[in-house]
């Protein structure tokens, strides 16, 4: 006996966001074509094609699935069933046939009556074929039921369109159906809220009083990740806790972190192998990573193929390129898995960062590896990095103060590099405000020192020379040192 309430489709909720450029995308769909819609959980799958249908009414079949339908004779059972019901008739020899039979090839049997029936059917336009959606794909796809399934679309007839909704990428041949303009495909991108988005959905579907500035602010917090603007939504409706309006350095409240700790845990960490579980929470301790780093991290040789799962699984990673080498995770994925990283036992948590700092610094990257390093309060190694990016081409001036700020207060490098970042009122008689260094510089150039001995006086490289010279001319509006003296010596007579 079937499951009735599996062919039901979901009510819309009372001022849901439209997602016209979806829904537009959607209705442009037609007969003989797969419509796939993969994203991680909580971005709005399944309400998008219930709010296509209903908006945009038309013969469909819904089915619901779980992992009891992830045998094949039992999925297609439902399948016809749904089918079926939408257009009477079309199914009934192949359940008959389904019924009547147990043997190897009952079940093709009844795939080929069902897809001869489909076949007789007209419909007025491509875009009014029936429409069987397939919600949750991911519970039940396995090699055997996607190679079906794909086999199945194959022959897939005009009169039917079959939507597909998932959190991982189903093994379906999609390169050849995009090559052939059978698949069309909606991703995680494209179903995250914009700040419009954002906006509508917490003072129209949540009711909350806030401001735009507010709503955007969550917007950037959560990237669009619609499941968890609600989980804020929810958290500041039971707590009657709003932020400042353009306060953007305000928190959210803690609370809030707990709900959407709670959400990835049971929708998202705990579905995932202890292999993976580990991969996870290892790779966190990076704001970005790359397969070599991730064998470095984790102790594997496979980490490509394990962030190729990732990839298609759609657990929340990002790629950083278009050539799928640099990657990150959702900012709060990131931040979920570090409450676990830091669960860890210490000496765990000390050697990821430290493999992580050294595969930094062997690979070229001296500011990330600095990161590492300060993490861990590894400061003769953090020290050794600072100096090595001042000496550098890096243009680090900026960040500067952020990294000499985690070093000890008594730490001989903050006290003697601070300077470095002074500010000064302004000498020789311009009109103009010097950093400490360029001062230092300055003044060398006004003694008659050459580049060579400027950079072994203040301990620096000379192409770290040339970035403040040129600073500093620029600041003084000259282009050369002979432009530079002559302006010093017409300053120092006017300030005289």
């Amino acid at each position: 006996m079937l499951l009735k309430t599996r062919f039901y489709i979901p009510p819309l909720r009372r001022n849901i966001v439209q997602r016209e450029p979806l829904l537009r995308i959607l209705s442009g769909s037609e007969g003989g074509q797969l419509v796939l819609i993969s994203a991680p959980a909580g971005y709005g799958k399944t309400t998008l094609v219930s709010q296509w249908l209903h908006h945009f009414p038309h013969t469909f079949s819904w089915l619901v699935l779980d992992a009891a339908q992830s045998t094949p004779r039992i999925f297609w059972r439902y399948v016809i069933t749904a089918l079926n019901q939408a257009q009477p008739g079309c199914g009934e020899q192949s359940l008959q046939i389904l019924q009547n039979r147990q043997d190897d090839h009952s079940l093709e049997n009844a795939l080929i009556a069902l897809l001869n029936a489909l076949d007789a059917i007209s419909p007025p336009s491509p875009q009014a074929a029936t429409t069987l959606v397939l919600d949750d794909f991911h519970l039940v796809s396995s090699p055997e039921l996607n190679n079906q399934l794909s086999s199945f679309l194959n022959h897939l007839p005009p009169s039917l369109r079959i939507v597909i909704t998932s959190r991982s990428l189903p093994d379906l041949a999609l390169a050849k159906r995009r090559a052939s303009n059978q698949l069309i495909e909606i991703g995680q991108q494209q179903l995250s809220f914009s700040a419009e988005d954002s906006n509508r959905f917490l003072r129209q579907t949540m009711e909350l009083q806030i401001s735009p500035g507010e709503s955007r602010q969550y917007c950037q917090e959560t990237e669009g990740w619609i499941a968890g603007l609600q989980l804020i939504g929810l958290s500041l409706q039971k707590h009657h806790t709003e932020l400042p309006a353009g306060d953007p350095h305000k928190q959210m409240p803690a609370t809030l972190h707990r709900d959407i700790a709670d959400y990835l845990f049971d929708e998202v960490f705990a579905l995932q192998s202890d292999d993976v579980k580990e991969f996870l929470l290892l790779s966190s301790a990076v704001r970005r990573f790359t397969a070599g780093l991730c064998n470095e991290l984790t102790g594997r040789h496979d980490s490509l193929a394990v962030l190729a799962t990732l990839d298609r699984h759609n657990l929340f990673l990002l790629p950083l390129d278009n050539h799928g080498v640099w990657f990150r995770y959702h900012d709060l994925f990131r931040r979920f898995l570090l409450q676990h990283f830091q669960r860890l036992d210490s000496a765990t948590q000390h050697s990821c960062h430290q493999r992580a700092s050294d595969w930094f610094e062997q690979n070229g990257y001296l500011q990330e590896a600095l990161e590492q390093a300060l993490q861990q309060q590894n400061w003769q190694q953090a020290e050794a990095l600072l100096l090595q990016l001042e000496a550098s081409d890096e243009d680090t001036d900026a960040r500067l103060p952020q990294w000499l700020a985690r070093f000890p207060a008594e730490h001989p490098l903050r006290q003697r590099l601070s300077s470095d970042t002074t500010r000064q009122p302004p000498v020789h008689g311009f009109d103009i405000v010097l950093t400490a260094r360029e001062q230092q510089v300055l003044d060398l150039v006004a003694s008659g020192c050459s580049n060579k001995e400027i950079a072994r006086q203040l301990h620096i490289s000379l192409n770290t020379l040339k970035v403040h010279i040129r600073n500093l001319y620029g600041k003084i509006g000259v282009e050369t040192r002979s432009e530079a003296l002559h302006k010093l010596i017409q300053s120092g007579q006017r300030s005289s």
